[in-house]
């Protein structure tokens, strides 16, 4: 019955991944490989965190918004990246103090997103014991892990995730 109600909980908080359209990159089933990965990573953590239904409605929620910060983030350092390239081109003619400029706030974004994770461990804290909030970097770091091999194998996400 617990784990019935647990992946109600989770196939709740999903389903917020499947209300949009999938774009011009759908894959055979419908779904984008946006949204393949995010079910696929739902999937994972929500195995390898355990995850009690009341953890799971409280986590979710909070989880989902660390993400959707920290990849406002990293969609400022990597445009900071694509300005400092410009920059270095041949024919521009930047300065030696615009480019410092430039090279501040690229590293500037690193030091957000820890600022974002720090805060958002902060919230973790309130929401899950220490061994599942340790479990939960693990999670991700194996899941980039993992996604990565899959993708350097060749591998689709219409096929399943290896374990």
């Amino acid at each position: 019955m617990k784990k019935i109600l647990l992946l109600t909980v989770v196939l709740f908080y999903a389903s917020g991944l499947f209300a949009q359209d999938g774009g011009p990159q759908m894959q055979n089933n419908g779904q984008s490989r946006y949204e393949q990965i995010q079910s696929a990573k739902i999937a994972f953590f929500t195995s390898e965190l355990e995850l009690t239904p009341k953890e799971a409605a409280e986590f979710w929620p909070v989880y989902n918004k660390l993400w959707k910060a920290r990849e406002i983030a990293h969609r400022r350092i990597q445009s900071n990246m694509r300005t400092m390239c410009k920059a270095l081109s041949e024919d521009s003619k930047t300065s030696d103090s615009e480019l410092k400029a430039m090279v501040e706030n690229y590293v500037n974004g690193f030091n957000d997103d820890g600022l974002i994770q720090r805060d958002y461990l902060d919230q973790f804290y309130k929401i899950l014991p220490i061994k599942k909030i340790a479990k939960l970097y693990k999670a991700e770091e194996d899941f980039r892990i993992r996604m990565i091999h899959q993708l350097r194998k060749g591998g689709g996400m219409g096929e399943r995730l290896e374990k």
